[in-house]
């Protein structure tokens, strides 16, 4: 009898070796697999103007107008089961009392608006990087700096605040993009001020799921630096964003201080067509910016044209995201992570609109299927960014229709639609 269970167990071990790797289970409370950003909801409060440093009543202005139900209910039945809702903190640490209570009611309303609609909700605390008191750069000058002490307060109390919407409909993301080295002091000082901010959650909430990241602004190889040991805590998503290569996807990019803004119908893959062509259209571009003298424009004719043969020179494609997944990958197996713990919290590619600079529809569409394959490949959950804005997944913010082709590339449900360009221009 003992020789049989021997050979049995020696027996069912050679058969799991065949079968591969068990697949992990999410530990987490809270799980997502296809979102989207609702970015511009509540994320620019009316600050008021310089010098002053406070915060204008109401805080959220509603322009854009927020998506209605009948929007919210088209994102469910098009596939996506969850909004990542970034939403800047400074009203709820500058206000208090009753106006403090009103913040809270308008985040809430919002939230049971979006969970009405059959989705899930991440809240992402999104502070702003201009506000000179209450924004990114004064929260994580260090443990001791009145701002993070502030936003520690905040997230103990956001925490406590979102219990009674259940554990497996609200996320609370503790912080986005946070602007610090993920090396040496930087690193060390984000990896503690991180470990203090779930501390804080979870003296308000035992049970929420919380998403954390990596520093250098929530870059993959961010969150390759971060030890979750540190954290101590498992009811925890990992996420990281995904922008690259940033001379594509930020092609035309007005809002950005870099020479990429003058970039204009880049391929995907590189190499996809000549360089010529969107070389031939940067000096039109750079031409058209009338904040720029004789010098500048010099100058970033050259840093663009820069910035484009670096791109055709990375042969970048579908195996170049393969490979950083499969980096974030290997991290996660190191650590005892699953996979499904994995987040792309933003990826998208700014879209060509009119005259304007920015990345044709075809290009768009091929970046975007890559990443999709990409994450689903390696069992990642993402979130597209974004709803509306240059990114947006709507038509317009006039014209609230889905983008079919987009749907079509996340492998979402659509209907056919003609990947079209409107470049404002003959050819």
């Amino acid at each position: 009898m003992r020789r049989w269970n021997i050979f049995s167990y020696k027996l069912g071990v050679a058969f799991l070796l065949l079968l591969g790797p068990i697949p992990a289970f999410a530990q987490t409370a809270f799980e997502t697999h296809r979102a989207i950003n609702i970015a511009r909801w509540f994320t620019w409060p009316r600050y008021e103007k310089a010098p002053a440093t406070g915060i204008m009543w109401p805080p959220y202005a509603n322009v854009p107008a927020p998506p209605g139900e009948a929007d919210l209910k088209k994102l469910h039945e098009a596939g996506f089961d969850t909004v990542r809702l970034p939403v800047d903190p400074a009203p709820f640490m500058v206000f208090d009392g009753e106006r403090r209570e009103a913040v809270y009611r308008i985040l809430f309303d919002a939230i049971r608006r979006i969970q009405g609609a059959g989705l899930k909700v991440i809240v992402d605390l999104h502070p702003n990087s201009r506000h000179p008191v209450w924004g990114q750069h004064a929260v994580i000058a260090g443990l001791d700096a009145p701002a993070f002490v502030a936003y520690s307060n905040m997230i103990e109390e956001m925490a406590r605040r979102l219990a009674p919407f259940g554990t497996q409909n609200v996320a609370l993301e503790l912080m986005n993009e946070p602007r610090l080295k993920c090396k040496g002091s930087d690193q060390s000082l984000w990896e503690q001020m991180l470990a203090r901010m779930v501390q804080r959650a979870r003296a308000g909430n035992p049970k929420v799921t919380l998403v954390a990241t990596g520093a250098c602004v929530s870059s993959a190889d961010g969150l390759i630096a971060l030890n979750p040991a540190a954290l101590g805590d498992k009811n925890i998503i990992y996420t990281f964003h995904f922008y690259d290569p940033f001379s594509f996807t930020h092609q035309g990019a007005q809002f950005i201080p870099w020479p990429d803004k003058y970039l204009d119908e880049v391929p995907w893959p590189a190499n996809a067509r000549p360089i010529e062509t969107p070389m031939g259209r940067i000096a039109q571009n750079v031409a058209a910016d009338p904040k720029l003298d004789f010098a500048g424009r010099e100058k970033a004719k050259l840093g663009a044209e820069n910035n484009l043969r670096k791109f055709y020179a990375s042969h970048a494609g579908l195996e170049t995201i393969e490979k950083k997944f499969a980096e974030i990958a290997h991290w996660a197996d190191e650590h005892g992570i699953s996979h499904r713990q994995i987040f792309i919290g933003e990826f998208g590619v700014l879209r060509k609109e009119g005259n304007k600079p920015g990345a044709l529809c075809a290009d768009r569409m091929r970046w975007l299927a890559d990443i999709r394959k990409a994450a689903d490949h390696q069992g990642f959950a993402w979130s597209y960014f974004s709803y509306d804005g240059p990114f947006a997944l709507i038509l317009s913010d006039n014209d609230r229709r889905l983008d079919q082709p987009v749907l079509a590339s996340l492998g979402l449900k659509h209907t056919a639609s003609k990947c079209e360009d409107q470049t404002g221009r003959a050819d």
